[in-house]
């Protein structure tokens, strides 16, 4: 199963980024470089992946038709095993936020950019509850967004009226010290394995 997730997340990136060099694939995928150089070589082999040009500085991937044909069915094989888990995942979260707010309706804001918050932004839009955004500290934010939401610094969440921040990502202790002073509760979701 490690072998079948490395697998598509190398198809992945290689078919969005021909040029990725196996060192920026081995910090993505927290593997080492031995480890990805290992994999690349048996997706060469099996026909998935071409390579182009032998200068490691200037080597390019290209994933080949039978590459995209693999890359979508580990997809689908990914997608069978894992619906159950995270119907459960979204289950439970949207439990933990009706307890937190002792079922009461309230504001619901989301910190952190990571696939965790995407499932935790369809609970409270499947709530139908008031979503005031997604939140970072100031360090943290670039242009990007998420779900054609743009990152809102934190400094901006006030406390006027009741609300409940979502952390779906770690949360550094002096940032949820200073939310804590403005009245703003908060539920950690961190710790769910959605990979």
């Amino acid at each position: 199963m490690k072998k079948d997730h490395n697998d598509f997340q190398i198809l992945k990136t290689v078919e969005a980024d021909s040029s990725v060099s196996q060192r920026k694939l081995s910090s993505q995928m927290e593997l080492n470089v031995a480890s990805v150089n290992f994999a690349l070589k048996r997706l060469i082999q099996k026909g998935f992946v071409k390579k182009e040009g032998e200068n490691p500085r200037r080597v390019k991937y290209h994933i080949t038709p039978e590459g995209l044909r693999e890359k979508t069915q580990l997809a689908y094989k990914f997608f069978d095993r894992n619906i159950p888990y995270y119907h459960e995942v979204r289950n439970d979260i949207e439990a933990r936020i009706v307890k937190a707010t002792d079922g009461k309706k309230v504001s619901l804001a989301i910190y952190g950019a990571s696939d965790l918050s995407e499932i935790t932004y369809m609970v409270v839009t499947k709530m139908g509850w008031n979503f005031l955004g997604f939140y970072l500290e100031n360090s943290k934010i670039t242009k990007g967004k998420i779900l054609d939401y743009n990152f809102q610094s934190l400094d901006l969440l006030k406390g006027g009226h009741k609300c409940l921040l979502l952390l779906a990502d770690k949360c550094p202790a002096d940032v949820l010290k200073d939310i804590g002073k403005k009245n703003i509760e908060t539920l950690s979701l961190v710790g769910y394995n959605i990979n």
